[in-house]
């Protein structure tokens, strides 16, 4: 995912630079706004921020001052604040941002818009508070090597709806994404590395031997797209070697992903290579709205749907072997309204996007680490036990697989440190630390 395994940063907690620390303990009643300085006319007041990050005159959405920060190649440029909350209560966050790949959320929900097209826009997210929630933390941030973003005139208020329902970003993109294609994420991204040992007995390593080893892609075919140079990883940053610790089983078992009540991926998919893009068509899917097409989990665009028979995307910079995902959404980008994830789909070498899928029942032995955070993942999904992350240029989204001494695995997710044969499964709290780094048998169903 977007994440950097192994820093050691949980919610709440902010690395490097860190502006200010305090909370703001202003009531949380209906109608009233609780995040403090919400408009950022105090500086930075109330307000943790790691990063380029300041209080800024210029570009503002009202008063004199918003929030403008920059991201890094290490760092989003995140902002949070701890605000006090009552128990069993539907609450609404709403913020005015500017700027590419821009992230607001609170308590699990969260939303993100890969443009606001120069103008701030305003994004929503809703979440209603467990009986034991007496505080949340309400965080901004932006992505990986972005421009500079901008955010201002926040508001968390009670009685305003619940269910972590989201508005739909104004700007959809409609061309391919920067190099570094983000995921939506909830509270402070990095995770913390596995250092605590595990509580449970080793078990015996799995005996069973990979049939195959995996690669990017076939090599040695002819065609238009043998000529594509291979696809690259998604993030230009080296992930630090890891000692392989002892195998041992986690407490919580994964079970199979449903994906009952969600929409089904498009059909008829069909596409081919052109020059040097590649355009995709694919059926309308009945009661979805928009639709999102990625180039191994790089975002290639979004297509709103406005009742035409087949829909299509060009995909400006394809790769040699490169999987295609589709989904449908019901209304915008959150959990609730992302549909299945399409069987994969590759470009062959003789030019033609077709249906691609691992063989079930093949084994191959994968290096297997975890993490905890909570919010969105790249495909839109929530992070959750059996979502796992992959680099798709090996295992596709939409993949089930089981990993030994896990579970089940729907791969629907990246990570920054998540390159070649690795897989990064979701455990809950200090299960994710316990699990530590394992080499482990994954068996395709």
């Amino acid at each position: 995912m977007r994440r950097w395994r192994g820093l050691a940063i949980g919610a709440g907690c902010v690395a490097a630079a860190v502006v200010a620390i305090s909370a703001w303990v202003l009531p949380a009643s209906a109608g009233t706004n609780a995040v403090g300085d919400p408009g950022f006319e105090s500086g930075l007041a109330g307000w943790s921020c790691g990063g380029t990050v300041s209080a800024a005159t210029g570009t503002v959405h009202s008063g004199t001052y918003a929030l403008k920060a920059t991201p890094s190649a290490a760092d989003t440029a995140q902002c949070t604040q701890t605000v006090p909350v009552s128990p069993n209560t539907a609450y609404t966050l709403t913020a005015w941002v500017n700027g590419s790949y821009v992230y607001i959320g609170a308590s699990g929900a969260s939303i993100w818009t890969p443009s606001t097209g120069g103008a701030f826009q305003q994004l929503s997210t809703s979440f209603t508070t467990s009986p034991t929630t007496t505080s949340v933390t309400v965080f901004v941030h932006g992505w990986y090597g972005q421009p500079t973003y901008y955010a201002d005139d926040f508001a968390l208020t009670a009685g305003s709806g619940g269910g972590g329902t989201t508005a739909p970003p104004t700007t959809p993109p409609a061309g391919p994404s920067p190099t570094k294609s983000p995921s939506p994420t909830s509270g402070p991204s990095p995770t913390k590395s596995p250092t605590t040992s595990p509580t449970t007995s080793p078990t015996t390593s799995p005996t069973i031997s990979p049939t195959i080893s995996p690669t990017a892609g076939p090599t040695g075919g002819t065609g238009p797209g043998a000529s594509l140079a291979a696809c690259p990883f998604w993030s230009a940053v080296t992930p630090p070697a890891r000692v392989v610790g002892p195998s041992h089983n986690a407490t919580s078992q994964a079970p199979m992903i449903s994906l009952s009540g969600r929409l089904p991926a498009p059909s008829t998919v069909t596409g081919s290579l052109s020059g040097s893009s590649v355009t995709i068509t694919f059926s309308r899917v009945a009661g979805a709205v928009a639709y999102r097409v990625w180039r191994n989990s790089q975002s290639v665009g979004w297509v709103d749907d406005w009742g035409q028979a087949t829909l299509s995307v060009t995909d400006n910079a394809p790769c040699r072997n490169a999987h295609y995902t589709i989904a449908a959404l019901r209304s915008d980008g959150s959990d609730a309204s992302t549909g299945a994830l399409s069987q994969p789909y590759i470009l062959a070498d003789s030019g033609a996007v077709q249906p691609y899928a691992l063989t079930p029942g093949t084994q191959f032995q994968y290096e297997i680490t975890s993490y905890n955070d909570a919010g969105q993942t790249a495909s839109g999904f929530n992070t959750a036990l059996g979502i796992c992350a992959v680099d798709t240029r090996y295992i596709p989204w939409g993949t089930r697989f089981k990993v030994d001494g896990y579970g089940y695995c729907y791969a629907a997710d990246i990570g920054t440190w998540i390159q070649g044969q690795i897989v990064d499964v979701w455990l809950p709290g200090a299960e994710a630390d316990a699990w530590g780094v394992q080499r482990r048998t994954i068996t395709i169903q």
